[in-house]
């Protein structure tokens, strides 16, 4: 008689459509990414109201079906290795992706601080030429004076 084998692989199939809905995720959610990247790159920070909405769908999607597929996880990436590679390349691309997010959405922060603090600026410069009192309340000398040929005698 020959030795039998138990197969697990019918137990392993709701995990490997968990890995693959995961995978699936992981490529939508890293084209979003690079969308917006392309955004910031082209210097068009408000145009992330767009995509803002389905990437942090997409990441707490991601979370969930990382959670999901668990420690079965690596029983069905290890029965299929082709596909484990596939789905560790795409993380792999997601977090480089990802990164060059972060850092654009840094700079472009940075950017708008900067932007601000120049029109604040320009506002309290602007204030301090143009206003009718002095700092301590008085009238400016050519405010008191009367405008040349104006006569109070007529």
């Amino acid at each position: 008689m020959l030795p039998h084998v138990v197969s697990h692989s019918a137990d392993l199939i709701p995990v490997r459509q968990t890995a693959e809905a995961l995978l699936e995720t992981v490529q939508e959610l890293s084209e979003v990414i690079a969308e917006e990247n392309l955004m910031l790159a082209a210097g068009y920070p408000a145009g992330l109201g767009q995509t803002s909405e389905r990437k942090t769908a997409l990441a707490a999607e991601y979370a969930e079906l990382w959670q999901d597929l668990g420690r079965d996880g690596a029983a069905a990436l290890a029965a299929d290795p082709e596909f484990g590679r596939i789905l560790m390349a795409a993380v792999a691309q997601l977090r480089q992706t990802t990164g060059e997010n972060l850092t654009r959405l840094e700079a472009a922060m940075a950017a708008s601080r900067r932007r601000v603090e120049a029109v604040l600026e320009a506002l309290r410069d602007d204030a301090r030429e143009t206003g009718p009192y002095g700092a301590k309340g008085g009238l400016p000398l050519d405010l008191r004076l009367p405008p040349v040929g104006a006569d109070f005698h007529a």
